[in-house]
């Protein structure tokens, strides 16, 4: 790769922020984004695992709690004060609660809501300051194949990440002549720690089936288009939606002709 094209997906001397990024896909990206280069501030509840991964890559770590206006507000106030400017912020701090329509609690529903739209939206309206510092702002909301695809006895979640990606579109309206991008990141079937046990549960052999790629992706698959989405390489590219399911969300490849 020549050296244009390197720093085109460079994220030297960048300053970012990704919510949720002590675990599964949010710590990938933190990891991801520091070997490109950035300043990553990681966000979680799990103190001890926030502090060893942003000690770990040389970034800093704040504990908040999304599930509460005023943990939102504490989040962005700690980057106002520390920081001249934001030149990436990624939304991935979510919540699932699989919940089919006749047993759906409206708590757990509103918890959702709170965590996967109103935090995005409320944390992006508060650091709108330092992003507008930034020489080429990127926001990017992480969302789902479910932001289209319907998932049964998952109402509250995939109406949230359909919310979320709608935001994405109205934002990036909004924020282009301020330059600053917005974009949607909507994963497939992912494997983390924490659903490992449902993939077995459902089965390897339904995935393979299920997705034209053949498989379930790993985390660290992930790291790729976020970055392409937080670099200048997308320099064009805002209220768009990148899908990286390896094809799962074409649902009609599961008729596949035999031979």
């Amino acid at each position: 790769m020549t050296s244009q094209l390197s720093e085109m997906f460079s994220l030297q001397g960048k300053i970012a922020l990704i919510t949720g990024s002590t675990r599964g896909i949010g710590e990938e990206l933190a990891r991801g984004f520091a070997e490109a280069g950035a300043k990553v501030w990681v966000h979680g509840r799990d103190e001890a695992s926030g502090h060893a991964l942003a000690g770990e890559l040389g970034g800093r770590f704040v504990k908040a709690d999304l599930s509460r206006s005023e943990g939102v507000r504490a989040l962005a106030d700690t980057l106002i004060a520390a920081e001249s400017r934001l030149d990436v912020l990624v939304n991935n701090a979510g919540l699932e609660i699989i919940m089919s329509l006749d047993q759906l609690d409206m708590f757990a529903f509103d918890l959702i809501w709170q965590v996967n739209v109103r935090a995005a939206v409320e944390l992006t309206r508060r650091l709108l300051p330092l992003l507008e510092r930034s020489s080429a702002g990127s926001i990017i909301n992480i969302t789902s194949i479910h932001q289209s695809v319907p998932y049964p006895n998952n109402a509250a979640y995939s109406m949230s990440k359909a919310a979320l990606a709608m935001f994405t579109k109205v934002a990036a309206l909004e924020l282009a002549p301020r330059n600053i991008r917005v974009n949607n990141f909507a994963p497939g079937a992912v494997e983390t720690d924490i659903n490992r046990d449902v993939l077995d549960a459902i089965g390897r052999d339904k995935f393979q089936e299920w997705i034209p790629l053949g498989r379930v992706a790993m985390t660290r698959e992930m790291i790729g288009p976020a970055l392409f989405l937080a670099s200048n390489a997308s320099s064009y590219v805002t209220g768009a939606t990148l899908y990286v399911d390896g094809g799962y969300r074409q649902n009609l490849v599961r008729y596949r002709p035999e031979g």
